[in-house]
């Protein structure tokens, strides 16, 4: 085959290719998208649930289950399910965290985010308690222990910090109607005659919880690929009732394995008055729920 024939050949596969490109492009799927949003759900069953230090189960198992929502705008929900019991949130038996916030930064250094939280307890109410038993005990205050927090969190690279601030008229219940009335209660059931505790809680006056501060430091350190070390150091700050503010404090292991994560921790409290942390049951049976304990918990994510 002569040389002009060649070129003349060439040029008609090239052009055959150019005519075909269009159809081909049209049929190639086009790129997936990326997704603008997470959402992690997670279960978890534990030993005992404590929030600050303080079991909210009697140092009973509990269980919880988590949603947490992340957009790329920096948006970010999270909603939680968990149990809690009768003895410390009467007539109560289940609780709910909601938070709506925004967080931005860098996850490996300097990280901030603001946010609202609610906490609720469907039920849960202390009715018909006097404000000033021994000076009018006509004058009642009915009680919920479901409470309003601003949020405020900063961290860097592992280190995370939260800094809560309480909104609602009382902080999980906390007033003097259900504060000192807690402690005429424990003294009754220990045949404390006297009602020293009592007396001196309710001589205070009436207030409410307004206002009460609380501080969380956390680092999850990890040391190989499947294991973290967890630390954890809190303080709360109750308004009005300075002898319930509580040290608390957490260490343990997390592990992964089999697609589920293992944690044990040492948790406790440290309340500046630990009278104000016995409770008791329907029994009169009296429970230390800050006393330090260890706790472990099996969690799946979906």
């Amino acid at each position: 085959m002569n040389r002009p024939h060649l070129i003349a050949m060439a040029a008609a596969t090239l052009a055959s290719l150019a005519a075909l490109t269009p159809a081909q492009a049209a049929e190639q799927p086009p790129e997936p998208e990326m997704a603008s949003y997470a959402l992690d759900i997670e279960a978890k069953v534990l030993s005992d649930r404590r929030t600050n230090g303080l079991s909210d189960t009697y140092l009973g198992p509990g269980a919880e289950l988590t949603f947490n929502y992340a957009h790329e705008s920096g948006l970010i929900g999270y909603l939680q399910l968990g149990n809690v019991a009768k003895e410390s949130f009467p007539d109560g038996g289940a609780t709910a965290v909601a938070a709506v916030g925004y967080r931005w930064g860098n996850p490996s250094g300097w990280h901030f985010g603001v946010g609202l939280a609610q906490e609720m307890f469907p039920g849960a109410k202390v009715n018909d308690a006097p404000r000033q038993p021994f000076v009018d005990p006509t004058d009642t205050v009915n009680t919920r222990f479901d409470t309003t927090f601003g949020v405020l969190e900063f961290g860097y690279g592992i280190i995370e910090a939260r800094y809560l601030l309480v909104a609602s008229k009382d902080f999980r219940g906390n007033n003097t109607a259900v504060v000192c009335g807690s402690a005429a209660t424990t003294a009754e059931a220990e045949g404390d005659v006297t009602y020293s505790k009592a007396l001196e809680c309710y001589g205070r006056g009436y207030h409410n919880s307004r206002g009460s501060q609380l501080l969380q430091v956390e680092a999850r350190i990890p040391v190989r690929s499947d294991t973290k070390i967890l630390t954890h150091l809190g303080y709360t700050a109750v308004r009005n009732f300075s002898f319930l503010n509580t040290i608390d404090y957490k260490f343990g292991v997390i592990h992964n394995r089999w697609g589920f994560e293992f944690e044990a921790d040492v948790v406790g409290g440290i309340m500046r008055d630990r009278y104000y942390a016995k409770t008791l049951n329907s029994s009169g049976d009296i429970k230390q729920i800050d006393r330090m304990g260890l706790i472990v918990s099996v969690a799946k994510k979906f």
